[in-house]
């Protein structure tokens, strides 16, 4: 979950690292004078020892990679990796009581295979980020793999950690890079001892990765590629709230930018065959359960309070009383209960009358369009099936097949002459089929085909 830290040591003796085996120091001379010119830094496995002419000591890079020996860092980090990362830091002398966090990240690498949605269908889909315009991430000298969204304390990242690391499986990379110190200095984080604390670390997690997750919006645009199934009051709205543009075009209040998003997560729900975000969101939870994990359980052993995490409606405490109450909802007399409206599944009219029914009554047009799709997608599934029947019998029998008898596929239509149907009955195996019509046509010309290929 941690990865990349930036620390400051404080109370250290800078003479331990310069006779250290593993650390091997550069640094600028003047070649005239041979005074050293900046910082005098050193890599190991992944983490860069710096020490600064003016005598502080600081360490940069990605822990998770100088866990895995300075390899890559695009496999699960657990909370016990982390633990162990730390205490090998004893090794350079780290005290992390005295390890001031000067910037760190919080990440997870999710396996998108999971959910057999592509790494790109993801980042697609993002329409807006804490008000933050998007940038193009550079991975691996391309662009295209990866966005950010730069705030004043904070950047958040999503980017294809595949093809940053190299890596053969998908893989979808969500980061939360703190970039002042004062984002998180409400949850008493100061130091690398702070971030080994499971509760302030859980607090950490719920507030600053989980909470910018729910508040991002996404949309597929796949799944409702016109307005035709929206309901005629949605349709102007709906325009724009799919535009990303529009999001960031004009100032508005938190309070209308939550209801627009509502409204937006209300007809993907109704309208679209899937929801990319509550997927994104059971990967994530998925992911922080194995996070968590230890090698003596396998439940959220450290974790527990964030269990269930995206299945929690927060609503807001009045004043007075413990009487929850839902923020942002309509106002309607509380002596009336307000229905639920439905509407048509091909126009999006509103259905009146019988509710049970998911078309509308408008002569019966849309029941009659809906019921006239399902039987052509049958047909064209049946017609495959047999296709792939026919295919299979021609690779199958090879040199043994026959044709029996046949009339002439290619004859052209006359007018005034009835056109024949082209019917053929092929002998294989001992056994007759016959073929009419469509299936004929296509049994002759892929039978054409295999003798064309044939040695």
């Amino acid at each position: 979950m941690i990865d990349g830290i930036i620390i400051e040591l404080t109370e250290f003796d800078s003479s331990l690292w310069i006779q250290h085996p593993k650390l091997d120091f550069s640094v600028l001379k003047n070649l005239s004078s041979g005074k050293e010119i900046g910082s005098r830094k050193a890599v190991c496995n992944g983490l860069e020892f710096i020490i600064e002419p003016k005598g502080k000591v600081k360490i940069k890079g990605s822990i998770h990679k100088f866990y895995n020996k300075g390899e890559h860092n695009g496999n699960r980090f657990t909370y016990e990796d982390f633990q162990k990362a730390v205490s090998q830091l004893s090794e350079f002398g780290v005290n992390p009581d005295k390890a001031v966090l000067r910037g760190f990240e919080l990440g997870l690498n999710l396996d998108t295979s999971l959910c057999k949605i592509d790494t790109k269908t993801f980042l697609d889909s993002i329409l807006y980020c804490r008000g933050a315009e998007r940038s193009d991430m550079e991975i691996n000298g391309k662009t295209g793999y990866g966005y950010s969204y730069k705030t004043t304390n904070t950047t958040y990242k999503f980017y294809d950690k595949a093809e940053q690391s190299c890596l053969q499986s998908e893989m979808l990379r969500i980061e939360t890079k703190f970039i002042k110190m004062r984002s998180v200095e409400s949850y008493q984080i100061h130091t690398l001892l702070d971030l080994l604390n499971k509760d302030k670390l859980v607090r950490l997690i719920r507030d600053k990765y989980l909470k910018f997750i729910d508040e991002t919006i996404f949309f597929e645009w796949e799944q409702i590629k016109t307005t035709r199934k929206i309901p005629i009051k949605y349709k102007s709205k709906f325009k724009d709230l799919r535009n990303p543009d529009w999001w960031l075009k004009d100032e508005r209040s938190r309070i209308d930018r939550q209801r627009n998003k509502e409204l937006l997560e209300k007809l993907v729900k109704t309208y679209a065959k899937r929801d990319i975000k509550n997927i994104l969101k059971d990967l994530i939870s998925l992911e922080i359960s194995a996070v968590a994990r230890t090698k003596n359980c396998y439940e959220h052993t450290e974790f527990q309070a964030l269990n269930g995490w995206n299945n929690l409606k927060n609503h807001a405490q009045k004043n007075v009383t413990n009487t929850p109450r839902i923020v942002w909802c309509e106002s309607t007399d509380q002596r009336e209960v307000k229905k639920e409206k439905k509407y048509c599944l091909v126009c999006g009219k509103e259905i009146k009358g019988n509710k049970k029914s998911k078309y509308c009554t408008d002569q019966r047009k849309c029941r009659d369009k809906a019921y006239n799709l399902k039987v052509s997608e049958q047909r064209k599934a049946k017609r495959t099936q047999k296709q792939e029947q026919i295919v299979k019998l021609i690779n199958e029998v090879g040199e043994n097949l026959k044709l029996v008898k046949t009339n002439n596929p290619d004859r052209k239509k006359i007018l005034g002459i009835p056109n024949r149907k082209t019917s053929i009955i092929v002998m294989a195996n001992g056994i007759e089929r016959l073929y009419n019509g469509d299936d004929a046509r296509f049994f002759l010309k892929e039978f054409e085909k295999k003798i064309k290929h044939k040695p």
